[in-house]
């Protein structure tokens, strides 16, 4: 009982961290949005709602931080208050987001293009391809080392086999080189007896093992053998990779310096500019939603990663879940 109750209080005591730091991050965000709110005053005249809900939220934090020093038994609800100021801190946000755009685009502010690519670029992004391509043919690296683990299974296995097989011989060596009814002799037959049953089971799982091994060698070997065929093909994709991220954080660096008006796919995931706080990380998600769309031909004006693709094309179908994840926070 005493132990039941341990691990529910350090269950409590957990949850109750996590949503301090969450109700910590909301209030942070909160100061974000009511900086922005109050450059936005100075611009538009139909922010009173924003006034409005600001105030509201800023007095359900302050009251989130107090329930949190209060907390006994009241976790669950809590944390549904919680989500529910996240969701509203989403929504202003967005709101926020929208007033930006708009001062942006009154001021005659020039678009950044950021779904125009050179030639060498999408030649660059075929290279990347056909090195995920290349590499899809090799065994995965967890794949890999199971066929790896199984095969010194097996080597083991045999060199356990073997010792035992030396072990039995040396006894049976004894028992002829001692005379019968003396002790050396018996107790030299009574060990024979329980090396020859370990051989046995050894022999029998020497067996099991030996398909697999094959196996795995075949698969081993097949690897190796691709790995060198594929290598040239992989090294070019990554330097290809490796080009293009470069080329495309700087056309995204060189658009927000110079504060150009950002798409609307582009404003609508990440906002109009960059955050305060995680800029480098905004920067590198940023980077990789511009790479995604110049792989794929994305060219939808709203959504910034297109449709959900087709899950049988797996590399486009994980980096899109990825990136739906990526996108989350911002």
């Amino acid at each position: 009982m005493s132990d039941a109750l341990d691990s529910q209080f350090r269950d409590t005591d957990r949850r109750v961290r996590d949503t301090d730091r969450r109700v910590s991050d909301l209030d942070s965000r909160l100061d974000d949005l009511e900086g922005k709110h109050e450059r936005l005053k100075s611009r538009f005249g139909y922010t009173e709602d924003l006034d409005h809900e600001l105030r509201s939220l800023r007095d359900d934090i302050s009251g989130l931080e107090t329930t949190t020093e209060e907390v006994d038994g009241r976790v669950d609800e809590l944390d549904d208050r919680v989500k529910a100021t996240e969701r509203t801190v989403k929504r202003i946000t967005q709101h926020v987001r929208l007033l930006e755009g708009q001062i942006m685009a009154a001021g005659n502010i020039p678009p950044a293009d950021l779904d125009t690519f050179t030639k060498d670029q999408r030649t660059l992004a075929a290279t990347m391809e056909s090195g995920w391509d290349a590499a899809d043919v090799l065994l995965t690296s967890t794949l890999r080392t199971h066929h790896q683990n199984r095969v010194q299974r097996f080597h083991d296995a045999q060199a356990r086999h073997q010792a035992t097989r030396e072990e039995a011989v040396a006894l049976v060596g004894t028992l002829l080189s001692t005379p019968y009814n003396t002790q050396p002799h018996a107790k030299a037959a009574t060990k024979l007896r329980s090396v020859i049953a370990r051989e046995a089971t050894e022999h029998q799982g020497l067996a099991r093992q030996a398909s697999e091994a094959r196996t795995s060698t075949a698969a081993l070997a097949a690897d190796r053998a691709a790995t060198a065929d594929k290598q040239p093909a992989i090294a070019a994709g990554q330097r290809a990779e490796q080009r293009l991220t470069l080329a495309l954080r700087s056309n995204l660096a060189d658009a927000v310096s110079n504060r150009l008006l950002l798409p609307a796919w582009f404003a609508t995931v990440l906002g109009p500019a960059p955050p305060a706080r995680d800029t480098e990380r905004w920067l590198e998600c940023a980077t990789r939603v511009l790479l995604y769309r110049l792989t794929y031909h994305v060219d939808d004006q709203v959504l910034a990663l297109g449709p959900c693709p087709d899950p049988e094309d797996e590399h486009q179908h994980q980096w899109w879940e990825e990136l739906t994840t990526e996108l989350r926070p911002w």
